[in-house]
């Protein structure tokens, strides 16, 4: 393994790993993929089993180490990405969620260290997670995004991937997945939509809807009753929030806006069945019921 990565103890064998990568910054500005990054490993029971070295890759004078107490003495909690290992319930593979602050320094050697860890492992497959800004409110289900994916990614999750023409400044996101992807290794990103106008920690529903997309890609089962008991106390800071603008009456009618355009999207979302799969199903429904009744259904 890389030298800028320090295992904890023996790497475990994995079942076709998915790596799952959340990092505090450019790409997460609300702390939505790093609050699902945790909230993953505290569901999964993940356990750690390597860190990056954060003298090689954090300005320490910018991304200070903490002080914390166990039992009385003081501990450093240095900066930097942890890996933890973590096999999700009713998933038939296992997974890594790489997680922490974006580095601050060699960003070339940090994707080679990443590259190394993932033929370590064994793992073909990196999915970033993120957050953006926009205009959704707080009140609904975050919407979610794949992007930058190729095809393996976009059948994992029954989506398509949305294209991007972006050119500008970009985060250590972007970097490792161009990097990974020069390599043969498969990536994508999944980006909740979360309300522009908050700045009071990641919305547990947005959470919630990262962690949902994933279930549904792994085939696991996530416990989410901790995210939803987090729901009507988050909304109660938000009203608080609010409430101590210059103008509360406004953000209201913009929230209500919001929350029908949301709901008529919603609604234009809903696809009916075509023709074709509506005489199909009837179909269906008369060879069950011949199956079943052991007689030709009689025509009326």
């Amino acid at each position: 393994m890389h030298e800028a990565i320090q295992p904890n103890g023996e790497i475990p064998v994995m079942r076709a790993p998915l790596v799952i990568a959340a990092f505090w910054g450019w790409s997460d500005s609300s702390g939505t993929a790093m609050g699902a990054s945790r909230y993953l490993r505290d569901v999964w029971g993940a356990t750690e089993i390597a860190s990056v070295d954060a003298d090689r890759f954090y300005d320490l004078t910018v991304a200070r180490p903490h002080i914390r107490r166990e039992n009385g003495e003081p501990i450093v909690r240095w900066p930097g990405t942890r890996f933890h290992f973590a096999t999700p319930p009713g998933s038939e593979r296992d997974v890594v969620v790489l997680a922490g602050r974006e580095p601050g320094l060699r960003w070339k050697e940090y994707a080679d260290a990443l590259a190394d860890f993932m033929q370590t492992v064994g793992a073909k497959h990196f999915l970033a997670l993120g957050s953006r800004p926009t205009e959704v409110p707080h009140t609904r289900p975050a919407p979610i995004q794949l992007g930058d994916a190729d095809p393996y990614f976009e059948q994992l999750f029954g989506r398509t991937s949305e294209p991007s023409s972006y050119e500008g400044p970009t985060g250590i996101q972007t970097v490792l997945m161009l990097h990974l992807r020069s390599l043969g290794y498969s990536t994508a990103r999944l980006t909740a939509l979360v309300p522009g106008y908050l700045n009071v920690g990641p919305s547990p529903r947005a959470v919630m809807s990262l962690a949902e997309e994933l279930d549904r890609a792994l085939g696991s089962h996530t416990p989410l009753q901790l995210l939803e008991d987090e729901i009507a106390p988050f909304e109660r800071r938000v009203e608080t929030v609010t409430g101590q603008m210059d103008d509360p009456g406004m953000m209201h009618t913009q929230l209500q806006q919001l929350e029908d355009k949301y709901d008529s999207d919603a609604a234009e979302a809903v696809e009916l069945p075509s023709s074709s799969e509506l005489l199909e199903g009837i179909e269906a429904l008369l060879r069950r019921s011949r199956t079943e009744d052991g007689n030709e259904p009689s025509a009326r």
